[in-house]
């Protein structure tokens, strides 16, 4: 084991080293736990068979919103010690397996601070386990160090366990079988190399851990209110102040702590042997550093002979109410006097869980805050600052209380350890700022009624126990010293270090010590250094400046989230005067936490690449500087406020300047303060972040009038967004609530008047609210001295002409009440007028049945309810439709002249249906064709009568269909409204469906260019017809084909017969065509599979020997270099051709081609119809002289008639 003492500036740390031979991993898991509302949150549990208890951390009784039960435990722990962290809460905690959502338990478990820290100490390497690849880990990351939530303890482990459980390999865990799952356990390591167990001792007084250095630097720029009310606890800390607090004979006051509880008399759980313990542990820190342990004792020692401590007298000794603090030492070798403070550790908690802070209540704010005090220190032409000797101590305490503040002290080891009782004020109880605070304002009170400007500095310019204040001549601050002196003096409040800005101030000060004092106390009394930091800045007095140091500790690696907040966290900028390089800080932290990184982990590259640039630049900002004085005097100087606001879409930022006319009407312009924050997470629209800056500028620029005491009308504001100076011109009640909220504030406190426009290159608030780096920040006189026209003797207050906008425009919503007869859903839910009728029919049958007390009707309806069904239906559309019609019909018998029904003089008859009145009152007709029933044209019950009344005229036209409507109703705009309908009737619509016929395209260059009669050539078959070689008998007839060849330049056709449909037949042909009309180029036809006009054998013989005849065709037209296209199929309106070619022969031979013998007829009659012509036979022809054949005799019913040709229709029969 190793021990190692390291002190630094700021923090005394103390390790012991202990080397544990093998990496060891306890059982971990992660469950699901039962919040308050019923939700779940996933926790990660230990598992301790070790444990009598079950343990919660507090941070995860806040996340699960569990009611805490006050209970009283001692927890004892290894070797029988009791702990000093004694639980005083119970929680009973929901616990759910991940894998197993059926297996929950109820917990019972003791609320610590924290259960243990991280486990593993450090990642762990994982190894390959074969063993454990197949099964499902309670904890999949176990291996990675994070917080423990929950522990579980013996009495739970038990009732998770299930059998299984594997153990392979002496390096490997042991794995065991839960309704968590599978939780791993035991020796991991296989290195033989010792892992090192840390544990630290720290002691840190004047820096706060990382929360609180996190916290102090979001709050250090926020607006105190001036005036804030007291809680009840702040309030009874007053009383007990004012009530119990006295002086003694020499002036200085005695004080009581303030407890919580009017009985102080309570125990802290043997609080002496744990004081005693941290003893000894401070002791062995003293071996290793000999120097503290002379500067400790000298501390000490110093307390002994000043009276601030005392012997614990022997019978007091063994007193059970008395308290023991522990103490430790914080070096801060920056310091001219104190450079080792001895802080005492009033929150340690006793057994019982419960320290002195605990029970101490810490008092409210009595200082202005420190930016205030700063604020007033730069007003002062010559500056003055001084600091208490040794405040708290200055402050005794009562007797009675003295016991609570009592210590161990030897210095020697070998000697016998003495008890103490600190008899002062001590540094380091919860009360202790306040007391001592407190009482020296009580010497303003008390004191200062001769100097009433003593009382107010000592009120106002006292931060703690640093002065920081200023005069407007030497012999004013000379005199300013003295009365301060004297003042403070009769309280035992002595001043020291007294430091100003004017030389000659310095040296009368010194006199004036020389005169008075011993030579120790001159020298205590005045410093006179070149760089003096006071409340952490560094000022130097000789060219009255305020400097901007960072000291940042040395880089520590792995750079973790923790260590980047720490760092930043220590950039100390109380008024902003750096805000434009802290705003990049602060844009940073806001990356850590969208990234989801752990507080230990490591940063990504990109982020630790940015973060390593930002912090190297930050030594930069020593060579910034500020003027302390702002050149303003206590009567011949004019002051005003000048306000500067912008946004990015990363922040938005405020900064003020005041402007100073002296005496001489020189212009002096100086930055007060700026404030940046960044912008939401959630995404918001630049002109609401400008809005937001704005709000953030009338803040602190009020913060800074009421601080400079500048009156409203020496205050001015400026941005750079016309929207937000829009949106200020206007009563907040025209925007959004948003703006509306934020307008209403900003105006509450800067009237619109006091606000201009800014161009975006003169606001420096830009620089703030995109960052700069201090390189770019020391050369800024825009930053430093604000834009270049503040200088000027007069400036121009300037908007824009016209400040007009809708963004953000309010909406406004008038709720207004009417009174709405809304259609029932039954109305269009059916899709058929006799549904709906039926419907509406046995509604009302429904409603009789209760009227009539439940007597039932028969099961189906009758026609009289369906009659009455469909009357209250057309009522229910004319009241939807013409009820202010109805309405004057009723009271004036007529309806209004621009009434849509004024030309059909409505009536509302008998049954409260409205009519047509009409003028065919005398017509013999039935009175619903006489005064049909008004219907309007845009209502569902009008579609499904037409509806009906298409289906009852069997899909009739819209002329049949108006007539059997107005039997029986009259339609507004009927006629439209039925030739809609059948537009959209899908059976209509089918039988009379037409194809979309596109436009002609362009011709074939074929038939538009000039060229050789049938150069270019369509062809098609027509046919059959019969063929005979020569007339006379014997010689019989056969089928043969015509083949049309048709120019497609000249339109000239060629007719050549076909004996037939072989190829053989069609290229015996094409040879006799080519013979005649000369070589073809290109052949065109209808794509060899359908030839339009032919007869049904053509179609049938063509498709079966399409294949070969294609193929023999193309063959020998390929070889005579004459190329065949084919058309699109099934397009015959592509080859119109020779469509029309085919045509012209066969209209042409009907006509010449005569009947021939045995050809059956249709003879035609004049006088009947063609159902009742005969049919005949023709037996013989009478050709004329130019034997040409008109007349034939025919058989006909078993006679011989005359007829001529024109009166017969030759039959297709065959003979």
């Amino acid at each position: 084991m190793a021990h190692v003492v390291y002190v630094s500036e700021d923090i005394t740390h103390y390790y012991i080293l202990r080397s544990l031979p093998k990496q060891v991993l306890l059982a971990t898991a992660l469950v699901e736990a039962q919040t308050r509302s019923g939700s779940t949150q996933l926790l990660r549990v230990l598992l301790d068979q070790g444990s009598q208890a079950s343990f919660i951390a507090e941070s995860a009784v806040q996340l699960l919103g569990l009611k805490k039960t006050p209970v009283k435990t001692v927890i004892s722990g290894i070797g029988g010690e009791k702990s000093a962290f004694a639980s005083k809460y119970a929680v009973t905690v929901t616990i759910h397996s991940r894998l197993d959502p059926s297996f929950s338990i109820q917990v019972h478990a003791f609320v610590l601070g924290s259960i243990t820290s991280i486990l593993p100490s450090k990642k762990l390497e994982v190894f390959s386990w074969p063993e454990l690849t197949q099964i499902t880990l309670a904890d999949p990351d176990f291996h990675t160090p994070s917080k423990i939530d929950i522990l579980l303890g013996a009495e739970i482990y038990g009732q998770v366990l299930r059998e299984g459980l594997i153990k392979s390999s002496p390096n490997a865990p042991i794995a065991q079988n839960t309704v968590l799952g599978w939780i791993l356990s035991g020796q991991i390591s296989t290195s033989d190399d010792p892992i090192h167990c840390h544990h630290v001792i720290h002691s840190n007084s004047d820096q706060a851990d990382d929360n609180a250095l996190l916290r102090q630097f979001w709050e250090i720029e926020s607006v105190i209110p001036d005036q804030k009310i007291l809680s009840d606890e702040e309030q009874r800390c007053e009383n007990i102040f004012a009530q119990t607090t006295h002086r003694d004979k020499e002036g200085r006051y005695v004080v009581n702590l303030p407890f919580r509880d009017q009985d102080p008399q309570c125990q802290y759980g043997r609080s002496r042997d744990l004081a005693i313990r941290r003893f000894h542990l401070l002791e062995n820190k003293f071996k290793r550093n000999p120097e503290v342990k002379a500067r400790y004792s000298e501390v000490f020692q110093e307390y002994i002979d000043l009276g601030h401590m005392e012997p614990v007298p022997s019978d007091e000794l063994n007193n059970i109410s008395a308290v023991y603090l522990p103490h430790h030492a914080v070096v801060r070798e920056d310091k001219t006097t104190t450079k080792v403070r001895i802080v005492f550790d009033a929150s340690m908690k006793g057994l019982n869980g419960v320290s002195l802070n605990d029970d101490l209540m810490v008092g409210p704010r009595l200082q202005p805050p420190l930016r205030h005090i700063i604020m007033r220190w730069r007003m002062h032409p010559i500056s003055l600052c001084a600091d208490i000797v040794k405040m708290y101590r200055q402050v005794k305490v009562s007797s009675e209380h003295a016991k609570f503040q009592r210590v161990v002290w030897r210095d020697d080891p070998e000697s016998v350890i003495k008890e103490y009782k600190l008899v002062r004020v001590t540094f380091g109880t919860a009360a202790a700022p306040y007391l001592a605070v407190k009482s020296l304002q009580q010497v303003a009170i008390d004191e200062g009624g001769s100097y009433p400007d003593v009382s107010e500095i000592i009120k106002n310019d006292f931060y703690v126990d640093d002065l920081m204040t200023g005069c407007q001549t030497v012999d004013q601050g000379l005199h300013l010293h003295e009365r301060l002196t004297e003042v403070l003096t009769k309280g035992q409040f002595p001043l020291q270090k007294w430091v100003s800005s004017c030389n000659e101030l310095n040296e009368r000060i010194q006199g004036h010590a020389e005169r008075t004092k011993q030579k120790e106390e001159q020298e205590r009394d005045i410093k006179l250094d070149s760089v003096v930091k006071i409340l952490g800045i560094s000022w130097d007095r000789q060219s009255d400046e305020c400097k901007y140091s960072v000291q940042l500790p040395p880089q520590q690696f792995p750079v973790t989230k923790r260590r980047v907040i720490s760092d930043i966290a220590r950039l100390f900028d109380p008024l902003g005067w750096v805000a434009p390089c802290i705003i990049i800080s602060k844009i940073f932290i806001q990356k850590l936490w969208l990234s989801g990184l752990d507080w230990d982990a490591e940063l990504t590259p990109d982020l630790l690449s940015e973060w390593e640039t930002y912090r190297a630049s930050l030594v930069e900002t020593n060579k910034i500087s500020i003027p302390r004085w702002i050149n303003t005097k206590a009567d011949d100087s004019l002051m005003e406020l000048h306000g500067f606001c912008d946004a990015s879409i990363a922040a938005y930022a405020a900064v003020v300047y005041v402007r100073t006319i002296d005496a001489e009407r020189k212009i002096h312009v100086n930055l007060i303060t700026a404030r940046t924050k960044v912008a939401p997470v959630k995404q918001q629209s630049v002109p609401r972040l400008e809005l937001m800056g704005a709000v953030l500028l009338s803040e602190l620029i009020i913060e800074v009038a009421k601080v400079m005491k500048i009156s409203p009308p020496h205050i001015r504001a400026w941005t750079d967004s016309s929207i937000v100076l829009a949106w200020l011109s206007k009563h907040p009640s025209h925007w959004t609530t948003f703006v509306g909220n934020r307008v209403s504030t900003i105006l509450s406190r800067i009237d619109n008047s006091h606000w201009a426009h800014v161009q975006s290159t003169h606001n420096p608030a830009d620089l703030a609210s995109r960052g700069l780096t201090p390189q770019e920040l020391a050369c800024s006189s825009l930053w430093s001295q604000g834009p270049p026209w503040l200088h000027e003797e007069t400036i121009e207050y300037s908007r824009p002409k016209s400040i007009v906008t809708n963004t953000e425009k309010r909406t406004i919503k008038v709720h207004v009440a009417t009174e709405t007869q809304q259609e029932v859903p039954v109305w269009t839910k059916y899709s058929t007028l006799q549904r709906l009728v039926r419907v509406i029919a046995y509604c009302r049958r429904v409603l009789r049945w209760k009227d009539q007390g439940g007597q039932r009707h028969d099961k189906y309806l009758t026609p009289e309810e369906i009659q009455d069904a469909t009357k209250t239906c057309i009522r229910h559309v004319q009241r939807q439709e013409f009820d202010e019609e109805m309405k004057d019909i009723r009271m004036k018998g007529s309806v209004k002249p621009k009434s849509k029904l004024r030309c059909l003089c409505p009536v509302i008859d008998d049954e409260g249906i409205l009519r047509v009145k009409g003028r065919i009152q005398n017509a013999n007709l039935d009175e619903a064709v006489k005064h049909p029933i008004i219907l309007p044209s845009n209502r569902h019950f009008t579609d499904l009568v037409i509806d009906e009344t298409h289906k009852m005229t069997l899909h009739g036209g819209p002329t049949l269909m108006l007539s059997h409507l107005r039997t029986k109703y009259w339609i507004l705009s009927a006629k439209n409204k039925v030739k809609a309908y059948v537009r959209k009737c899908v059976k209509c619509k089918r039988y009379s469906a037409s194809t979309q016929t596109p436009f002609m395209g362009q011709l074939p260059k074929s038939r538009v260019t000039p060229a050789r009669a049938f150069y270019h050539t369509g062809v098609d078959f027509a046919g059959p017809i019969n063929l005979r070689t020569s007339k006379g008998r014997g010689h019989q007839s056969h089928k043969g084909y015509i083949c049309v060849f048709v120019c497609m330049a000249t339109k000239a056709i060629h007719l050549e017969v076909i004996s037939d449909l072989t190829a053989h037949g069609f290229i015996a042909g094409f040879k006799r065509f080519v013979a005649r009309r000369g070589f073809v180029a290109d052949i065109w036809s209808d794509n060899g599979t359908n030839f339009v006009g032919a007869s049904r054998e053509l179609r049938h013989l063509v498709a079966a020997e399409k294949s070969s005849v294609a193929a023999e065709i193309r063959e020998w037209l390929g070889n005579n270099s004459t190329s065949w296209h084919f058309i699109p199929p099934h397009s015959p309106n592509f080859g119109g051709l020779w469509e029309a070619g085919v045509k012209s022969t066969k209209f042409h031979l009907k006509r010449v081609i005569e009947p021939n013998i045995g050809d059956v007829v249709l003879i035609k009659e004049d006088n009947l119809p063609p159902a009742r012509w005969l049919l005949g036979k023709v037996v013989d022809r009478h050709p004329g002289l130019d034997k040409v054949t008109r007349v034939v005799t025919l058989r006909c019913n078993g006679s011989l008639i005359k007829r001529p040709t024109s009166k017969l229709c030759i039959l297709p029969v065959a003979k």
